[in-house]
């Protein structure tokens, strides 16, 4: 009865435009006083609870790191260099901007981040090279969803610190789905770019690919530093984040990018992100944990056995279940609001929780380009100039790309869980 009352309200609050944070926090505490049988101080202690987590100090520094990154340079450098290694393959620039977000994953870790720094970028340079507008928003929106799945990733960081699964495993377990992600959309957008304005560019010189290549050397030091050490021991994911930032802003001085100016901003735009990110965690973890109270995972668990007892088909109808939840609700507040639920789930059925949380992560991220929310590709249209609607026929080659690759991942484990095993 609680746990109706909470969602009943949430999806009132929400679709009558209340921020999602604030949506989840006011229908937890109604749903508490409906109820009666909690004092009203525990609000407070659990609401500080969902955030009691060093693990969780990843997640500023890490979108900081993102933040020096963007402001450094190393955006165009990217950008860049995939030109000059496939501008002249048909499609070339839209392999280029598929290309440079992968590069831009193992740097931000955060899929709208990406889609905002690099589509400001590429989709404006792909419509004045004949690209339609429509296939450049595509584009960029899908590629930008291996920003959360590439590591390092912030959602990954977050899964982790309240699952108690390990967050170097999950870093890790992304690291060869989001590059077999990468490399697919490539397949499907050569095939594409034919009908849709692509064409190649100029190839080129030996000496222009040697320069962009020199100028892109210290955007791949980062990701050899946060993964060499935490796969080495020498730091913690949290530990890693806060190196990346510090490479962040040392690579930002001496490269000149910096200026006292823009450090306020920047340091203002991080602190404003993180913010949010992390005020939409607390809601998400003070509703998720009425849910927990209320047994709402045992009567899922119940109605799930109910359907199948057949791991497979199970994990089938979860993955069905957290594409339409995507859709709904933005990332983070949909993994807190989901893995109360399919976490005694997953024990039941015996999922590893390395794979499985490759999974949730993986579908969920995927929901950011899908209707009605699709914040993502929201991010990208706008960039455009486009709507949502008459981009949604040309985002769904990619997004039927995406869906199968989650579905090889969840058929096959090793593909996730290969590079963990051998690491770690």
């Amino acid at each position: 009865m609680i746990a109706a009352v909470m969602v009943g309200l949430f999806l009132v609050l929400m679709f009558a435009g209340f921020p999602i944070a604030y949506a989840m926090a006011l229908s937890a505490v109604v749903a508490l006083l409906v109820d009666g049988q909690v004092p009203i101080l525990l609000l407070a202690q659990q609401f500080y609870a969902a955030l009691d987590n060093f693990s969780l100090l990843a997640v500023p520094l890490f979108i900081l790191a993102g933040e020096l990154m963007n402001t450094g340079g190393i955006t165009e450098r990217l950008v860049g260099f995939t030109r000059a290694l496939l501008g002249h393959v048909r499609g070339g620039l839209a392999h280029a901007n598929i290309l440079t977000n992968m590069f831009m994953a193992a740097i931000s870790g955060s899929a709208a981040a990406d889609a905002a720094a690099i589509g400001s970028m590429m989709i404006p340079a792909m419509k004045r090279d004949g690209y339609r507008a429509e296939f450049a928003v595509a584009v960029t929106s899908s590629a930008a969803l291996m920003g959360p799945i590439i590591p390092p990733s912030i959602v990954a960081v977050i899964y982790g610190s309240i699952t108690n699964v390990s967050i170097g495993g999950l870093l890790l377990a992304g690291a060869v789905p989001g590059v077999l992600a990468g490399f697919g959309m490539m397949v499907v957008a050569y095939f594409m770019s034919a009908r849709h304005g692509g064409k190649a560019s100029p190839r080129a010189t030996f000496r222009e690919f040697l320069v962009a290549t020199w100028r892109v050397i210290p955007a791949a030091i980062m990701p050899a530093i946060i993964l060499g050490g935490i796969v080495s021991g020498a730091f913690t994911p949290t530990e890693a984040a806060g190196v990346a930032a510090f490479y962040g802003f040392c690579y930002g001085i001496v490269a000149g990018k910096f200026t006292p100016r823009g450090l306020y901003h920047l340091f203002g735009n991080a602190a404003s992100v993180s913010a949010s990110v992390l005020v939409t965690l607390a809601g998400a973890g003070l509703f998720g944990w009425v849910l927990a109270r209320a047994g709402t995972a045992e009567v899922a668990l119940q109605a799930l056995a109910a359907i199948t007892d057949n791991p497979k088909v199970a994990l089938v109808i979860i993955l069905m279940f957290l594409l339409f939840l995507g859709g709904l609700v933005e990332t983070v507040p949909a993994m807190i609001l989901s893995v109360p639920v399919l976490q005694p789930i997953a024990k039941s059925f015996h999922y590893d929780p390395v794979h499985f949380g490759c999974l949730v992560l993986m579908t969920l991220v995927l929901g950011a380009v899908m209707p009605p929310t699709g914040i993502v590709a929201m991010i990208c249209c706008r960039i455009g100039g486009v709507t949502f609607a008459s981009t949604l026929k040309l985002l769904a080659p990619f997004v039927i790309w995406w869906f199968a690759l989650i579905l090889v991942v969840a058929f096959v484990p090793q593909i996730a869980l290969w590079l963990p095993s051998i690491m770690l």
